[in-house]
């Protein structure tokens, strides 16, 4: 399975919907979130602790829109999809970037933390396998 891809993306949703540290961290969610890698984008919908809805972002065809973007390169994705750095390595060093509205994302900062941890255990899974 490729990443990002939206099998990828199903995959992770599945992950972060059984994961109690990420279930506790999105508790009171009801925010829309985009991930972008490169061009690609990911659409996936936060609400009451899972990830209830995935699909691939196309602007002007989600009637739902999104809160929160959370965008890179590959290059910079890579190392936290590998589990050879952190999220927040990553975001502080520009190589992620943060957009939309900031307070949400800050609200839910311990959640896309948990959900980048999982991205990571998602690929090396994948490797095991």
């Amino acid at each position: 399975m490729d990443f990002p891809s939206a099998e990828w993306l199903e995959e992770l949703q599945e992950r972060c919907n059984e994961d109690e540290q990420f279930n506790r961290a999105a508790e009171w969610s009801d925010v829309n979130v985009v991930i972008g890698v490169d061009e690609e984008r990911y659409w996936l919908k936060l609400y009451g602790g899972e990830i209830i809805d995935t699909m691939t972002y196309e602007p002007m065809s989600n009637p739902l829109g999104y809160d929160v973007v959370v965008s890179g390169s590959k290059e910079a994705w890579e190392p936290v999809v590998a589990g050879d750095d952190t999220f927040w390595k990553a975001y502080s060093s520009g190589g992620i970037l943060i957009d939309g509205d900031l307070l949400e994302a800050n609200r839910m900062h311990e959640a896309l933390v948990r959900m980048a941890e999982l991205m990571a255990e998602t690929q090396q899974a994948e490797v095991t396998v």
